[in-house]
């Protein structure tokens, strides 16, 4: 469903992505994972036609993406953004609406197809229920399931997700992230997801790709990916790496070296 290429890219001179090769495969659920900065964000970009290669290619079903029309690419690739601009005055439905957007044809209304998807998408987000408040009356997590329904809305083959959980409470990221899934898996579709939780992307992920300035560190199943020497390079962090209790996937927990040196609670005794 999507090759990404040898692919180069930079701001001013300077280097952000440098040789990237990925793929998503029909199915998938791709996790894109590493410290700020290493280029998540600018690859998503890449992939939604939002920027262009100064080198290399971006596929989408063989096509490259640099030669699909707007119209085309809409109904191809769904993003859900870090942090959307959403428009002021606009209601969760209307928003869910936008996402019908890329199958309308000029100057057409929603049909009633178009209202059925729609509200598909928020009984899934658990925005239902909100879908005539005003966007700006929503807490930062409820907005956030919002631009979900409109991506999911859009029924797109391809989903691009740019920390999808970042403003949700623990009970809506595995939530959200469920029904991310199921809907990519019913649809037969796949998700491209850039994410900071560590122990979550093993949850979900059939694969991760591991960035470290620019540059491909690590790739493969989340077992191969995410390892104690992995992380470490990558982040400079010291990690415990633990099998999960009750699912298939690793856990990442944090080593702290206050704790392993006694340092918390030393004061109090």
């Amino acid at each position: 469903m999507l090759r990404v290429e040898g692919v180069r890219f930079g701001y001013r001179g300077r280097a952000v992505l440098d040789g990237v090769d990925a793929r998503v495969d029909e199915g998938e659920v791709v996790g894109l994972v590493g410290p700020n900065g290493a280029g998540k964000t600018t690859l998503l970009r890449l992939v939604s036609g939002v920027l262009r290669p100064d080198a290399g290619r971006v596929l989408l079903g063989g096509s490259d993406v640099s030669r699909v029309s707007p119209g085309d690419l809409a109904r191809m690739v769904a993003v859900v953004p870090q942090a959307p601009r959403l428009p002021p005055g606009f209601s969760v439905l209307d928003l869910a609406l936008m996402g019908r957007n890329a199958h309308l044809k000029l100057l057409r209304w929603e049909g009633r197809r178009d209202v059925e998807a729609a509200e598909r998408a928020m009984s899934l987000t658990n925005v239902g229920h909100l879908s005539d408040r005003p966007l700006e009356t929503l807490s930062g997590g409820e907005r956030q399931r919002a631009v979900v329904a409109m991506a999911l809305a859009q029924e797109a083959p391809l989903l691009l997700l740019d920390e999808p959980t970042s403003s949700l409470d623990l009970s809506h990221q595995t939530r959200v992230l469920d029904m991310i899934v199921d809907a990519q898996e019913r649809r037969g579709g796949a998700a491209l997801a850039a994410m900071h939780d560590l122990t979550l992307a093993a949850q979900y992920c059939d694969r991760i790709l591991m960035l470290s300035e620019g540059r491909v560190h690590a790739g493969g199943t989340p077992e191969e990916t995410l390892t104690e020497e992995n992380i470490r390079a990558v982040y400079g962090a010291r990690v415990l790496v633990a099998a999960h209790p009750h699912a298939a996937a690793p856990v990442v927990l944090p080593v702290s070296e206050r704790r392993r040196a006694g340092g918390y609670g030393a004061g109090s005794r």
